[in-house]
């Protein structure tokens, strides 16, 4: 066999470089509502392109905005996958934007977290909680019930995402609704309580304000309890997480593959994934709870509130939250956002 010359190698080389570009032009999977600092999706992330190769780039959709366009974009996808709030994905399914897939590690997930044909599965759960920057109160206490919410001394000092925007948010929503009295059909208990609150109420964004709580620019912020966690363990931020005195809401997180999904196989192995412990493990980081038994560590699990604290929290029914979903998002615009 004769023995190549530099000059062959280089160009041996070159060739399986090209060939590698050429086949890595696939190596994409697109994930809507995938932000960097929820849930620790930026590390989860991360490790899947070190591991694999495959690039799941940042997407700064909520899981509402998520929903709508990739309705709209139903006969020519440009998604993958999406991340939901589970009542939000729930909408998606039932719209059917979504393609059956059942991952590997299936039968780990609870019944009551799944859709049973697969059209949307939990990947991890969070519980809607007051996540206060101490340093960023000016003098006023800590809040503790939504009732301390409405009082003189928060105003300009509260914040909750447009429920327009994000599920997390939605998820408050229709869950202070049910906490008022009101139900599917009824929003009129919540809305006077977000009419009275709105006095208090800095903005409604439509972007992830992580960053502006950790920096005190935001004192309260009414959102996921991991987010605080993560706030508070991670960036050593003054963080105080609150489950308010009254009760709030527990939230499924969810995925769903797109109909029509254009990288499908790189998708499937994806999704998978997600539900490896390794993945599992390394949401818990970002202080969401995996869905799979035993994947959170006993040092991260010490770092939560008692479990007597999330006795307070309650499920809500998906079902029930979807089909108030457009509704209750309309009341919200017309009684709330446009009354600035």
């Amino acid at each position: 066999m004769k023995s190549r010359t530099p000059l062959a190698w280089i160009g041996i080389l070159a060739g399986l470089c090209f060939s590698r570009a050429a086949s890595g032009q696939e190596k994409t999977v697109i994930q809507y509502d995938c932000i960097p600092n929820y849930a620790n999706w930026g590390g989860v992330t991360a490790l899947y392109q070190q591991k694999t190769g495959v690039r799941v780039p940042p997407d700064p959709k909520g899981s509402s905005v998520a929903l709508a366009a990739i309705e709209k974009e139903k006969e020519n996808p440009v998604a993958d996958t999406a991340y939901y709030s589970g009542a939000i994905g729930y909408v998606a399914a039932q719209k059917g934007l979504h393609q059956a897939y059942k991952p590997k590690g299936w039968e780990k997930i609870p019944a009551d977290l799944k859709d049973p044909g697969g059209l949307w599965w939990t990947v991890h759960t969070g519980t809607i909680a007051f996540l206060v920057n101490t340093s960023a109160l000016g003098g006023a206490p800590v809040p503790r019930s939504w009732a301390d919410l409405l009082k003189p001394e928060y105003r300009g000092k509260v914040v909750y995402d447009d429920p327009t925007w994000g599920g997390t948010s939605y998820t408050m929503l229709y869950g202070v609704n049910v906490l008022m009295g009101g139900d599917e059909k009824d929003f009129r208990p919540g809305l006077d309580y977000l009419r009275k609150l709105d006095a208090n109420v800095l903005t409604y964004p439509r972007e992830s304000i992580y960053n502006g709580v950790l920096r005190g620019e935001v004192p309260i912020w009414i959102n996921a309890d991991g987010n605080g966690y993560k706030m508070k363990h991670a960036d050593n931020g003054p963080i105080e997480v609150v489950i308010p005195k009254e009760g709030t809401f527990s939230m499924p997180l969810v995925m769903g593959m797109v109909r029509g999904a254009p990288h499908p196989e790189e998708t499937r192995r994806y999704l998978d994934w997600l539900l490896t412990p390794e993945a599992q493990a390394e949401f818990s980081k970002g202080f969401f709870r995996p869905v799979v038994a035993g994947a959170i560590s006993p040092e991260i699990a010490g770092k939560f509130l008692p479990p007597a604290e999330y006795a307070r929290a309650r499920n809500l029914d998906l079902a029930k939250m979807a089909a108030a979903s457009d509704a209750l998002k309309k009341a919200w615009l017309e009684e709330i956002r446009r009354s600035r």
